[in-house]
C-alpha cells in the first residue's frame, strides 16, 4: 500500500513536468557481480515510467545487442531498502541571480525534506570555485541552514564541483551514492577537464542526475554525456519554477530503485554493452552501461619468445666495437692518401714508433708483458703515422715527464675507456658517458699543459740568476762549456737538467749554440730564446759576454718585477672572470643532482638544444674577451 501511495505521489508531481516526459531514460548501475553468470543491476526509474500505474514494470536486458534471459526482479518494497547519500551540488554563478536562484534553492529545500530516513545530504555549491556548504549528515535541520544566504556570483566551474562531489561520495563508499546536480550554463572556468571529472565520478560509483536550467550559456551535451557514463540521467528544466517538481521526483526516484538480475550470455569480451528497457502500460524507457564483463578470460596464446632488450656489456661492446671501426676505416683511408716518406722524414718516422721490447718479460709470447708491448707498439704506429706521436715527445720533454709518447698515448686511450665504461656501467646514460669520455679526453692534456706552464715558470725564475752564475764564471776565466757544466752541476732542476742536456750535447760533437737553441725550443721560453740570440751574436762579433749577460739578466728581473705587479693589479678581474665562466657549469651541476627532470628539456627539445649550443658559443666568446682584458702583455 505504501508502494502505491509513494508512486501515486510521484505520478501527480510528475506529470505537469514535460521535461521529465522528454528524458525518459533509466539509471542503471551494476549492483553485484559475485554470482556469474548471474549479474544484478540498480536500475532506477523515470517518472514518465513511473506515473504509468503501480505494477511492476517489465525488464528486457541486452547484451552486446543480443537478449538476455531476466531471471529476477526486485521491487523497492522487496529489495530491503539501504539508506542513501546524496549529494546536492547548486549552480551559485551570476547566471543565476535573481529568481533562478530562489527556485533553485526552494527545489533543493524540498528535496532534502523528501528524503527518507537514515538518508545522508551533502550540499555544495559551485561558482569559480566549489564550496562544500555541508558534509553528509541526516540532520535536516543543519542542511536547511546550510542553504541559507547563497549570493550568485562570478563564473561556472562544473566540472570542478563534480570533482569535489565525486571526492565526498568516495570518502563514503559503504553506501550507494549519487549526486544531484544542477547548472544552467557550459563550464568556464574549472582546473579540471571533462574528462579528469568523469574518470574521478566512474571511480566513487555515483549516479548523476544532471538538472539543466534552460539560459543563454545553455549547453546540456555534455552533462547528459556525464550523466549517462555514471549511471544516471539527465533532465532539462524550461524555465526555474520546474525545479520544484524535478527535485521532489528526483528524491523518489533515488529511493525507489529496481534490482534486476539476469544470466550474462559470456562473451569473451573485456567490456559488456548492457542496455535495460523497462515497460509499464503504454510508457517505455530504456538506459544502458558499459561494465567489465566478470567472465572476461585472456585468450590462450602459443608461448611467446620475447625478444630481450641488449644487456648493457652487449651495448657497450657494440659502441667499442663501432667506434673501432671507424677509426681503422679513417686510418685505412689515411694511409692510401699519405704520400711516402723519403731520406730524413722516413727515419725521423720510424724513430717516433719507439719499438724497443720491455725487457725479457716483453719477448715471451702470452705474457701479459708481450701484450702490452704489442698493444703500445700498434697504438705508437698509429700515432706515428698521423704525427702524435712527434707531437706528444715535445710536450712530455717540456714537461720533463720521463715516459714515452707511446706510452703516455696507450694509457691516455685506456683511461679514456676505462672512464666511459664506467660511466656506462654507473649512469646508463649515453649523454653522461659522452661527457664523462670527453672530459677523460681533455683533463690529462690540460694537466700536461699545465705541468708545462709550471716548469717553464720555474726556469724562468731561475734564468737571472743563471745568467749571472755564466758571467761570473767567464770573468774567473772560465771557458763557456765549462760555464754550462757549472750551472748544471750547481743549480737546481729545472735549470741544472736542461744545461746538464745541453752540456752532453755539446760533448758528442753538436755546436753550444745549436745545442742552446734545441734547449731553447724545447723549454719555450721567449726570455731564453732572446738570450740564447744574443750569445750566438756576441760569440761572431766578439765582445764582453759576462757584461751581455748581466745586463739581460738584470733585465729580465726588471720585466719579473712588472709582471708581478700587473698581476696583482689583474688578480681581482680574473678572479671575476673565473667566477663568471665557472658559474654555469656548478648551477648546471646542481640542478643535474638535485632535480634532474628540470633540464631535461634542454637535451630533448630542438629549440633546447639550440639554446645549449647559443649558450657555449656566448660563453665561449666571452672567456675570449675577458682573457683579453685580464692579462696584459709585456
Amino acid at each position: 500500500m505504501r508502494r502505491a501511495l509513494a508512486l501515486l505521489l510521484v505520478a501527480l508531481v510528475v506529470m505537469p513536468v514535460s521535461a521529465l516526459a522528454a528524458d525518459a531514460a533509466l539509471g542503471v548501475r551494476v549492483e553485484d557481480t559475485a554470482k556469474p553468470p548471474g549479474v544484478t543491476l540498480s536500475v532506477t526509474l523515470p517518472g514518465s515510467v513511473m506515473s504509468a500505474g503501480s505494477d511492476t514494470p517489465t525488464f528486457r536486458v541486452s547484451e552486446n545487442g543480443v537478449d538476455a534471459d531476466v531471471t529476477d526482479v526486485r521491487s523497492p518494497a522487496e529489495a530491503a531498502r539501504e539508506p542513501v547519500d546524496v549529494v546536492l551540488v547548486l549552480d551559485t554563478s551570476g547566471s543565476m541571480k535573481g529568481a533562478a536562484l530562489e527556485d533553485a534553492t526552494a527545489a533543493a529545500r524540498a528535496f532534502i525534506e523528501a528524503m527518507g530516513v537514515g538518508d545522508r545530504t551533502a550540499i555544495v555549491t559551485f561558482a569559480f570555485e566549489p564550496s562544500v556548504r555541508q558534509g553528509f549528515t541526516d540532520d535536516r535541520t543543519a542542511l536547511l541552514s546550510a542553504l541559507d544566504g547563497l549570493t550568485p556570483s562570478g563564473e561556472t566551474a562544473v566540472h570542478d564541483a563534480l570533482v569535489r562531489a565525486a571526492a565526498l561520495a568516495t570518502e563514503n563508499s559503504d553506501r550507494q551514492s549519487s549526486i544531484v546536480l544542477l547548472s544552467d550554463g557550459g563550464d568556464t572556468v574549472s582546473v579540471a577537464s571533462f574528462q579528469t571529472a568523469l574518470d574521478r565520478l566512474k571511480a566513487s560509483g555515483a549516479a548523476v542526475y544532471a538538472v539543466t536550467l534552460r539560459s543563454k550559456e545553455w549547453d546540456p551535451r555534455a552533462l547528459s554525456s556525464l550523466a549517462a557514463e555514471t549511471g544516471g540521467r539527465a533532465v532539462a528544466a524550461a524555465d526555474s519554477g520546474e525545479l520544484l517538481s524535478i527535485y521532489e521526483a528526483l528524491s523518489q526516484e533515488i529511493g525507489l530503485q529496481y534490482l534486476v538480475t539476469y544470466k550474462s550470455l559470456g562473451p569473451n569480451t573485456k567490456d559488456l554493452e548492457v542496455e535495460v528497457t523497462a515497460s509499464l502500460g503504454d510508457k517505455t524507457a530504456a538506459g544502458g552501461i558499459t561494465m567489465q564483463n566478470p567472465l572476461y578470460a585472456e585468450p590462450a596464446t602459443g608461448p611467446v619468445l620475447d625478444s630481450p632488450s641488449p644487456s648493457l656489456a652487449l651495448r657497450i661492446t657494440s659502441i667499442v666495437l663501432v667506434f673501432s671501426s671507424v677509426m681503422l676505416l679513417a686510418w685505412g683511408v689515411f694511409l692510401l692518401l699519405q704520400r711516402r716518406s723519403l731520406g730524413l722524414e722516413r727515419l725521423e718516422f720510424y724513430d717516433q714508433l719507439d719499438a724497443e721490447g720491455d725487457g725479457a718479460d716483453a719477448a715471451v709470447p702470452g705474457t701479459p708483458a708481450a701484450l702490452q708491448a704489442k698493444m703500445r707498439g700498434a697504438v705508437g704506429y698509429v700515432a706515428g703515422r698521423w704525427g702524435f706521436t712527434r707531437m706528444m715527445h715535445e710536450r712530455l720533454e717540456r714537461a720533463g715527464l720521463p715516459i714515452r709518447p707511446a706510452e703516455y698515448i696507450y694509457l691516455h686511450l685506456v683511461l679514456v675507456l676505462a672512464t666511459g665504461l664506467f660511466a656506462m656501467l654507473v649512469t646508463r646514460s649515453l649523454a653522461i658517458t659522452l661527457i664523462v669520455a670527453l672530459v677523460a679526453v681533455v683533463m690529462p692534456l690540460l694537466l700536461l699543459q699545465n705541468r708545462i706552464d709550471k716548469r717553464r715558470a720555474a726556469f724562468e725564475a731561475q734564468l737571472p740568476e743563471v745568467l749571472n752564475l755564466l758571467a761570473g764564471s767567464l770573468r774567473a776565466g772560465w771557458g763557456f762549456l765549462q760555464a754550462v757544466g757549472l750551472v748544471a752541476e750547481q743549480m737546481a732542476q729545472p735549470a741544472s737538467g736542461e744545461f746538464g742536456r745541453a752540456q752532453t750535447e755539446s760533448r758528442l760533437g753538436l755546436p753550444i749554440e745549436r745545442a742552446l737553441d734545441h734547449m731553447a725550443a724545447r723549454i719555450g721560453s721567449e726570455d731564453f730564446t732572446w738570450t740564447v740570440s744574443a750569445i750566438a751574436i756576441q760569440r761572431e762579433v766578439g765582445g764582453n759576454l759576462a757584461e751581455v749577460l748581466d745586463i739581460v739578466a738584470s733585465t729580465m728581473r726588471e720585466r719579473a718585477e712588472l709582471k708581478r705587479h700587473i698581476s696583482s693589479l689583474t688578480a681581482e678581474g680574473r678572479l671575476s672572470g673565473g667566477i663568471l665562466l665557472f658559474l654555469p657549469f656548478v648551477e648546471l651541476t646542481a640542478i643535474l643532482i638535485v632535480n634532474p627532470s628540470y633540464m631535461s628539456g634542454m637535451l630533448t627539445v630542438g629549440f633546447g638544444w639550440v639554446l645549449a649550443i647559443g649558450g657555449a658559443v656566448l660563453l665561449t666568446v666571452g672567456a675570449v674577451w675577458l682573457n683579453r682584458v685580464t692579462k696584459v702583455e709585456i
